[in-house]
């Protein structure tokens, strides 16, 4: 008779997954959709709407069950809830005088005999199930004024609760795990690492055809810069602003940029920036793009610019080197760490450093060469196919107690 198979729910109930730990997940779900193996199987539970984002990278020891949108009144209840709200079903929340009720199971993993959970954002609820948490980040430690109260209150409750929960607690960075141990007090053996591979190893890249349309129906510029970052204040888009009106003062002109990501009130900010500053003929928002048109505006950039002010990883940051991209970043948290040497590091707050770190890239093709050859090195440490292997063991361990 056969072995029972473990059973692993991966529970990722949000609205909108199309970027951040969205294309972590996918990432993940390619990676364990190829493992061979006859031992596990995984459950991926996402809302139903976006079941046919998730259904081309699943497949083998894979599958998807697809849950009902909250109701209105539930999903009003819960618009407190994080930037991405998650339609987490009969999971209720309240807040009060700064005390809040952590979210609880619904019974779901519970009814479909689950035997381990993994969450892989920071959206969570107490269950008895063994647990895997996966915060990514605790920017609201070190940047709380980019954070409403009731946000702050909500982190400050629910991080703690599902660490201490979970039998292990998934980070991405060496930096990450410290920065756990010191702001939780985590046991060092209950933090575990691992570097995540990309959605563009599960993406099917675009023929030439295909970018050529893409670059018409995107009106791109010849020569551009990108930066695809949904623009929350941390993301620190200003700063490039900022330095497109440095390099338009110096040399009279400046290089465009192009922006990515979901539309966001904030992009208005920007835009009014880009005019008083008198650059707003370089800045191109694209909004939300499809993966074979950001494979194509990233394949045709000069560089990507990723000024951000804090990151859990830095995804992006991967991708580009993927597709040969040099990388000109922050030297903010784990990106020192994450990109290895072959990114030119700039202080997220100086136009001044970036601006002379992407006038070194343009001239100097062999800076550029020796920077895409250093990208496609790092990549050697970061594949999805490598984190599913990991995590079949972390599944299994977390089973076992």
């Amino acid at each position: 008779m056969a072995a029972k198979k473990l059973k692993v729910a991966i529970d990722f109930r949000v609205d909108d997954p199309r970027q951040g730990v969205g294309t972590a997940v996918l990432a993940l779900a390619h990676g364990l959709s190829r493992l061979q193996q006859d031992e596990q199987e995984y459950l991926f539970i996402v809302p139903e709407h976006i079941v046919d984002w998730l259904k081309p990278h699943v497949s083998g020891a894979s599958s998807i069950v697809g849950i009902p949108a909250p109701s209105p009144s539930l999903r009003s209840a819960v618009r407190a809830w994080l930037a991405n709200i998650p339609l987490l079903r009969k999971l209720w929340l309240t807040s009060r005088q700064g005390n809040a009720l952590v979210a609880k199971s619904d019974g779901l993993i519970e009814r479909l005999g689950c035997d381990v959970v993994h969450f892989p954002s920071q959206i969570a609820y107490l269950t008895k199930i063994p647990s895997i948490y996966q915060p990514w980040d605790l920017q609201h430690r070190h940047l709380p004024g980019f954070f409403k109260k009731e946000d702050l209150i909500l982190r400050e409750s629910s991080y703690p609760a599902f660490c201490n929960q979970a039998r292990f607690v998934c980070i991405q960075t060496k930096w990450g795990k410290q920065d756990l141990i010191e702001q939780y007090g985590l046991r060092p053996d209950k933090i575990k690492i691992i570097r995540w591979g990309t959605a563009f190893e599960a993406y099917h890249p675009p023929s030439e055809a295909e970018m050529d349309q893409n670059r018409r129906e995107l009106a791109l510029p010849q020569n551009y810069l990108v930066y695809p970052a949904v623009a929350w204040p941390h993301k620190n888009h200003e700063v490039i602003l900022r330095g497109l009106c440095l390099m338009q003062e110096q040399t009279g002109k400046a290089i465009d940029i192009v922006f990515t990501g979901k539309p966001m009130a904030f992009d208005e900010e920007l835009k009014r920036l880009a005019r008083s500053l008198n650059v707003e003929q370089y800045v191109h928002f694209l909004g939300f793009v499809s993966d074979h048109q950001i494979q194509t505006i990233l394949r045709g950039a000069t560089a990507m610019l990723f000024p951000t002010r804090f990151e859990g990883l830095g995804l992006p940051v991967l991708e580009a080197f993927r597709v040969g991209l040099p990388v000109i970043c922050s030297s903010a948290t784990v990106l020192p760490e994450v990109t290895g040497g072959a990114a030119l590091l700039f202080d997220p707050d100086s136009p001044a450093e970036l601006m002379e770190a992407v006038q070194r890239l343009i001239s100097s093709s062999s800076l550029r060469a020796e920077m895409i050859a250093s990208g496609y090195s790092v990549l050697e440490r970061y594949s999805a196919d490598a984190a599913a292997q990991q995590f079949m063991v972390m599944y299994r361990n977390t089973a076992q107690g």
